[in-house]
């Protein structure tokens, strides 16, 4: 659905979105997040951590090197030595489904797409 969407906001922006409900089952996890949960986290540890505004944690950010040290060992995918948001995004996504997979192994993982821009 969201590469879909992607299509038609390029291709067709007048068309409008598609919207379906999953019709499969997914077994329910108490206490789980969703990708508007992921977002919201992303949302306040920049707002917390990058405090020169430029959508990445890095030496320049008012951040303790120590926990500079841990965002940049298991979030900078692309290894910059930094961390962007949709990296930290990423990153909330895979600490969600290290917990899913501990706490409710019978659910699915979580897949969420990185909503911001840089």
């Amino acid at each position: 659905m969201d590469c879909e969407n992607a299509w038609r906001a390029e291709n067709c922006p007048d068309f409008g979105l598609l919207y379906c409900d999953c019709p499969f089952y997914v077994v329910p996890c108490e206490g789980a997040w969703n990708c508007a949960d992921v977002m919201y986290i992303t949302d306040e540890v920049m707002v917390a951590y990058d405090t020169n505004g430029d959508m990445a944690l890095d030496s320049s950010d008012n951040i303790d090197s120590e926990h500079l040290d841990i965002m940049i060992e298991y979030c900078d995918a692309n290894g910059d030595g930094s961390v962007d948001v949709c990296e930290v995004h990423d990153c909330v996504v895979m600490c969600e489904n290290e917990w899913r997979h501990e706490y409710c192994p019978e659910s699915e993982d979580l897949y969420c797409t990185c909503p911001f821009t840089q």
